[in-house]
């Protein structure tokens, strides 16, 4: 009769020391695996590289706690009236120079080679000869100026060295997402989640040329008080990146 090989005490524990320890590595290499195969969920990847985001609702904070609240000067926050949500709010504004709001970055330097804003409006009525959305203001036409216009059914995004005018005329009284993008090779502009335009950038431009200024205004103009905007913004989201053709169309679905 063959006899069963007879173990130590000592390697009975070798034994089981290896099955443990293999068992701890498999179950780690499995566990990682799963994680890098797992892509973030939307509702967070559009909260990754907020620089500020103004619900422009009935509080005049920014959600992210990243910069001061809003300062809003005679404009009324009120129910924006967009189909199928009817408990959402927006602040609106008269279309005079003494009705906007004022945006204080605090950390305006995070945005350095590459931003997107992304915002709601509604052209209410005609305001007065180029009416401004917003404006960023550094003191000149140099580095962080940017502007949004909208005018008798034509808006128009430009920079200090940019201008962008889509061909299509847009309706009075109707909400529409924008989201505007720039970095060092291209200017890409989308409304309700389409490129409605998009720039190739040829030279080299450095980072430190696309900025945001720290100063903004909603509304009107930021230098002087003319030009106002009559009509409803909401939802005003600043980014350092890019957004990704997902990541816009979740906003403009929400």
């Amino acid at each position: 009769m063959q006899l069963l090989p007879v173990y130590s005490k000592q390697s009975l524990l070798f034994f089981v020391g290896i099955f443990l320890v293999a068992g701890f590595f498999i179950s780690a290499t499995t566990s990682c695996s799963r994680v890098v195969d797992e892509p973030m969920p939307i509702s967070d990847s559009v909260r990754v590289g907020l620089v500020a985001h103004y619900p422009l609702g009935i509080s005049p904070r920014d959600v992210t706690g990243n910069n001061p609240d809003l300062e809003v000067i005679n404009g009324s926050v009120r129910l924006s009236g967009r189909a199928n949500h009817f408990d959402e709010y927006a602040t609106f504004f008269a279309g005079n120079s003494n009705s906007f709001a004022r945006m204080y970055l605090t950390n305006a330097r995070a945005v350095r080679g590459e931003l997107a804003i992304s915002f709601w409006a509604k052209e209410m009525g005609p305001g007065t000869f180029s009416p401004r959305v917003f404006e960023f203001w550094p003191g000149n036409y140099g580095v962080g100026f940017f502007w949004f216009n909208w005018y008798e059914g034509r808006i128009k995004w430009a920079g200090a060295d940019f201008a962008i005018e889509p061909d299509s005329l847009f309706q009075r009284r109707m909400w529409y997402h924008f989201v505007l993008m720039q970095d060092v090779g291209s200017i890409q502009f989308y409304c309700n989640g389409k490129r409605i335009a998009r720039t190739t950038i040829n030279g080299n431009i450095p980072p430190a040329a696309i900025q945001l200024a720290s100063y903004a205004e909603l509304g009107r103009l930021a230098q002087r008080p003319a030009d106002a905007f009559e009509g409803g913004i909401m939802d005003f989201r600043i980014y350092n990146r890019f957004l990704s053709q997902r990541e816009i169309d979740y906003i403009y679905t929400q």
